[in-house]
């Protein structure tokens, strides 16, 4: 058995809906091209193919058993004839695969059979007959080149499996998808420290290899993984936030792991919906993993270091400027303005502004899309996701990185809970001071989000709820402030902007009144255990 690491890029030419990209030329991107362009710009590489060969992989359904144990069986064809492959991957950390190929084999002209698999491993093999006849889930057909690439002593293979596409379907011009996997050997009982840092490395020179019209972007899953799922680039749905499994977990260090892997997976289960779909809710759904993410670092902030506040956090701030932008812009038109127009017994003396509205959502939209699709955002995920390998295996020998989950957890939520419930009269603060009660609330109910399998019932449910409710209500009145705020930057008619002015306040007013009776009947969380 060979077991390898893996780090799996797409390079994904964009979809139309992208108006900043020049669609003209699709067919210009083939696997030659492609593969001429990586070896100009990393002359280190060495082929091991004197020409690109066409490839087909089918994958099969599995059940649940065999899903979670990370099987996948597929059929290759290639030049020489067809192969089954059976392979076993799991994900060590977000962005980093361990893949072991268990089996591989000729297969004859009946096509696929059990039989075929004897020398597959008994348990899996058993496995698989209780799960019955395979059933194709995914399949995909493309131009692969192979290369030989020496980092840090570390001999790497980079496979570009270019243009790929269903092989029952015609190419869709439109979106052409290349997929990049970089991967090295990783023997039985070695660290896998300096093969990931090699992987890393190597991806960051893919970035900046890539051709600019066609960025590269890390993914958690392969292709065929994600076509099976039926959520490839701008398909599907928007990933929502998962509930945190802190199973077998009792240290701070080990619940920032699990709640960073947690955050990953929504975060870049969305950023290709951003990138390449009109749907709104991927913008929304990514912000919420980046204000996710921002808390939890609160949370942990002694796990801060040097690489985190140079490569990580000025970038992020960076993306959260964008994300905040176009969402904040998306809930002015769909939300907020209508409200403010409905109020108003002329509602046509608004159509005009609605349209400009509309119009700067649309250019904030685009602003987003486009920073997804650079090369700095590439270079932000990996800088997270190798963030988070090394701490995945960093020793918590040090006293604050051993502490107890429970006392860490129980420590943070009071420390939330205190700021908040210090703010009951939100209706004599002013607009900043609650905007900072919102801010405490979204905090408080990540943390006892991320917390949950150690806090009380009366917490998960109440209390989470109320505080739900909370940042609900005063992010109403907060949504109104950042309305009048784009009204006041807008060509608007006197008329319009005092009516705005008091819609506003009134909603600002009633909000925070709202608010008050909820901090009144909000429940001081518990932590249990520990």
């Amino acid at each position: 058995m060979v077991r390898v690491l893996e780090i799996v890029l797409d390079i994904v030419y964009p979809a139309a809906c992208n108006e900043s990209v020049d669609t003209r030329h699709p067919g210009d991107r083939t696997a030659a091209v492609l593969a001429r362009e990586l070896a100009a710009a990393l002359p280190q590489l060495v082929a091991l193919s004197a020409e690109s060969e066409c490839v087909t992989a089918v994958t099969f359904d599995r059940d649940a058993a065999l899903a979670r144990a990370g099987w996948r069986v597929a059929v290759e064809t290639r030049g020489d004839g067809n192969r089954v492959v059976v392979s076993n991957c799991r994900i060590t950390t977000p962005g980093i695969t361990a893949r072991t190929a268990v089996f591989d084999a000729p297969l004859d002209a009946n096509g696929f059979a059990l039989a075929s698999l004897d020398a597959a491993p008994v348990l899996f093999r058993h496995a698989l007959a209780a799960a019955g006849e395979p059933v194709p889930a995914a399949a995909l057909c493309g131009e692969r080149c192979r290369w030989q690439w020496m980092r840090d002593g570390i001999e790497v293979e980079l496979v570009l499996d270019a243009g790929l596409h269903d092989p029952n379907q015609p190419p869709d011009e439109t979106r052409c998808l290349h997929e990049l996997r970089v991967r090295a050997p990783w023997p039985e009982e070695a660290d896998a420290a300096p093969v990931a840092d090699a992987l890393f490395a190597c991806a960051h020179d893919l970035v900046d290899a890539a051709p600019a019209s066609l960025p590269a972007f890390v993914r958690i899953n392969d292709v065929l993984d994600r076509m099976a799922a039926g959520c490839l680039a701008g398909d599907g749905d928007a990933v929502h936030a998962e509930p945190v499994d802190l199973g077998g977990v009792d240290t701070a260090q080990g619940a920032l792991v699990a709640i960073a892997r947690n955050i990953t997976n929504q975060w870049l289960g969305n950023d290709a919906g951003v990138r390449d779909s009109a749907k709104t809710e991927f913008i929304h759904q990514m912000r919420v993993s980046q204000r996710r993410l921002r808390t939890a670092l609160r949370l942990f902030s002694g796990w801060q270091d040097d690489a985190w506040a140079t490569r990580i956090m000025p970038d992020l701030k960076w993306l959260g400027s964008m994300l905040g932008d176009a969402r904040d812009r998306d809930v002015f038109v769909d939300s907020t303005l209508p409200a403010l127009v409905d109020a108003d017994t002329e509602a046509a003396r608004w159509d005009a502004l609605r349209a400009q509205a509309d119009a700067m959502r649309l250019a904030a939209r685009a602003r987003a899309r486009a920073a997804l699709a650079s090369p700095r955002y590439a270079h932000l995920t990996l800088a997270w996701l190798q963030w988070l390998s090394v701490l995945a295996q960093r020793d918590s020998e040090r006293e604050a990185h051993a502490r107890s989950l429970h006392k860490h957890a129980a420590k943070q939520v009071r420390r939330y809970y205190a700021r908040l419930a210090g703010m009951q009269k939100l209706t004599a603060i002013d607009e900043a001071s609650r905007h900072r009660a919102r801010i405490n609330a979204k905090y408080l109910r990540y943390a006892l989000e991320f917390f949950a399998p150690i806090t009380s019932r009366r917490t998960r449910t109440e209390t989470t709820r109320t505080l739900a409710r909370l940042q609900a209500v005063l992010g109403d009145g907060n949504d109104a402030a950042v309305a009048l705020r784009f009204l006041e930057a807008m060509d608007v008619e006197p008329y319009q902007l005092g009516f705005a002015h008091g819609w506003c306040e009134a909603v600002k007013r009633c909000s925070a009144k709202e608010g008050e009776r909820l901090l009144r009947e909000l429940r001081k969380p518990k932590v249990q255990g520990g």
